[in-house]
Formats: structure tokens, C-alpha cells, sequence
């Protein structure tokens, strides 16, 4: 058994290790992969451990470079699960030592690895400095055969009252993959009013570049009175949709118009046979964030963010100088600076 650097000739059996896997998600799809290149600016160094020459298990990294030096991340862009995927333990201890080798690096100002929350190896030996817990919050999916009267009996009863007053409110939800723009722009308003940062607006136009419409995404409105009050942004990818961009005008919130949508689009994922919802992490600090996706039924699965330092001169710049060079990267918990 070997790694190696993924080449364009080995991509049909990343692929097909990917599709085999049960634990695979849209993160370490090739299509994420470039679209994370373009958006980015970065590299990508995607390894596999190949086994007479049939792939036995994967890790993704991203390299930032800059000028405190090189950034690897697994993965970068707003909490992606990267991690390695791994068909035994002897492809994942060789993918775990080359990882190692490259986070040691003297080019590699710091590395960060992503845990997938799916998966159970437990990382040790990992090179790392310092961890950051995250909750990941997964709906199970109950199949084909009445998921909406199967889903609401999971919710918690405020959750279902939220969904009802929706309904009773005359909002109306349907696909609507020509809305972007709509999405883009609500995005970006919703989180100029938390003060928080939003996704750059090429990420909205890449997707349309890289994923496929109804296969590979879809954009959910809801609508009252004609017009249009919320949105999301969902991707399938194996056996799982990724919630990741809600979006809602403010002076409507108070109809629950993304509790329609989200009902109504977990309905539709059953029915095409995807077993998870996944809200994504969650720090243990967001109370209020956590009981909301808590009340969907969630299962609760930790995973970590395992994080080394070789550059010493990174704890004491600031996060604004980070952020600048190294944008969309997890270099360090800001707390430690």
C-alpha cells in the first residue's frame, strides 16, 4: 500500500471510492474541490492510499499560501468537513503518517485538519497543538413512505407550531433554481444585520459554474402573497443534503417561513432517498443556535478541529492581518492570539 498525490487520471477511482463509501460527503466531491480552487486562490494536494492500485482511502487538503507561509487546511470555507475516509486501518494510519509529514513541514506555518462527524477513527497520534470542539446536529431522514407525518412526530412541538403557523399564514414553498441572485443578495443583507461575515458573492455564481441544478443543489423559496420572504440554499451529495445558505427578510420572520421551507424540503429528500439532513457545527457556546436545529430531531455528533503551529510569529498577529492573508482558512483559534 502507498499514497500518492490524485492525479487527473486516478479521479473515476476517487470517485467510485467516494460513491462506496457510506460516510462520504460533498466536501470531498471534486466538483467542492474546484470550487473551493477558483474561490479560494489556493491548492489542492488530495491524498490516496492505493492498494494494487485501487484507492483505500482519501484525505483532501487545501494549501494557502502566504507570506507567514503555507496554511493546509482539511478542509477551508465556512466549517467543510474534510478528514480521512478510509476503507481499513491500514490505509488510514499511512494517509494519518503523511499527513503528519506535510503538517511538520518547515513550509507549513500551520495545518488544521476537520474530523468528518460521521466517522469514528479517533486521530491519534494526529500532530496538533491545540483542539476546538464542534457539535455537528444531523436530522435522520425516515425514508420514502409517509416522511412528512414520520418528521413532524420527531419535531419538537414548537418546532411543528412554527411549521403550522407557516402554513396557516398562506406562505407557499417551491423550487425555484433560477434564484440565486435572490439568495446572494438576502445573504449578504441578513448578515450585514448580526454583524457577521457573509460568503463572498462568486461563491453563488461558482455553484452555478460547478454543481448541476436538482442533482447536485437546489434552491428552496417560500413566498407570501407573491412575494418572496426566504430561501435556501441545500446540496445532496451520497446519503446526505447539507442545510447551507437560509435566508429570510426580516419583517417576515415572524410567519416561520424557512420552518415551511425546511419541512418541505426534508419531505422531498426522503422521497429521493437521502438518509440525513446535516445543520452543521455548532460551537458549544451557541445555546440558542443549538436548541433551534435541536428541535428538528437532531442526533447530536461531536468532531474536532485539530490544529498545529509551526510558525510562532502567527500568535501574535491579529485577526484582522490573518484574515487578510489567509481568508477563508482556519489558522488558529482567535482566542489563543
Amino acid at each position: 500500500m502507498e499514497t500518492k498525490l490524485l492525479e487527473t487520471a486516478g479521479e473515476s477511482s476517487y470517485r467510485e471510492f467516494l460513491s462506496g463509501h457510506e460516510n462520504s460527503l460533498l466536501y470531498y466531491s471534486l466538483k467542492y474541490r474546484d470550487m473551493l480552487v477558483e474561490l479560494l486562490e489556493c491548492e489542492s494536494k488530495y491524498l490516496v492510499a492505493e492498494d494494487n492500485g485501487k484507492v483505500a482511502g482519501i484525505l483532501p487538503l487545501m494549501v494557502k499560501h502566504g507570506e507567514y507561509g503555507s496554511v493546509v487546511n482539511s478542509l477551508p470555507f465556512y466549517g467543510s468537513n474534510g478528514g480521512i475516509l478510509a476503507a481499513n486501518e491500514n490505509a488510514y494510519r499511512l494517509l494519518l503518517g503523511e499527513y503528519n509529514r506535510i503538517a511538520g513541514s518547515d513550509r507549513t506555518a500551520a495545518a488544521t485538519l476537520v474530523a468528518n462527524p460521521l466517522e469514528t477513527f479517533d486521530y491519534h497520534g494526529i500532530s496538533h497543538d491545540m483542539t476546538d470542539k464542534r457539535i455537528g446536529q444531523w436530522t435522520p431522514l425516515p425514508g420514502r413512505e409517509a416522511p412528512g407525518e414520520k418528521l413532524m412526530g420527531s419535531f419538537h412541538y414548537k418546532t411543528r407550531n412554527m411549521i403550522r403557523k407557516a402554513q396557516k399564514s398562506g406562505v407557499t414553498v417551491k423550487i425555484d433554481n433560477t434564484a440565486m441572485e435572490f439568495i446572494k443578495d438576502l445573504h449578504k443583507k441578513n448578515m450585514a444585520a448580526i454583524g457577521g461575515k457573509p460568503k463572498p458573492g462568486r461563491f453563488f455564481t461558482l455553484v452555478e459554474r460547478h454543481f448541476l441544478p436538482t442533482a447536485d443543489y437546489d434552491i428552496y423559496t417560500a413566498s407570501k402573497d407573491g412575494q418572496l420572504i426566504a430561501g435556501l440554499l441545500v446540496f445532496y451529495f451520497n446519503r446526505t443534503v447539507e442545510y447551507f445558505t437560509p435566508v429570510t427578510e426580516k419583517e417576515y420572520r415572524n410567519v416561520q417561513p424557512l420552518s415551511a421551507i425546511i419541512y418541505r424540503a426534508m419531505i422531498d429528500a426522503s422521497q429521493r432517498g437521502y438518509t440525513w439532513w446535516n445543520w452543521g457545527g455548532t460551537w458549544v457556546t451557541q445555546e440558542g443556535v443549538y436548541r433551534f436545529k435541536k428541535r428538528w430531531g437532531t442526533v447530536d455528533k461531536e468532531y474536532t478541529y485539530y490544529t498545529g503551529i509551526n510558525n510562532p510569529e502567527i500568535y501574535n498577529k491579529s485577526k484582522e492581518e490573518l484574515l487578510r492573508v489567509y481568508d477563508n482558512f482556519y489558522v488558529v483559534d482567535f482566542k489563543k492570539l
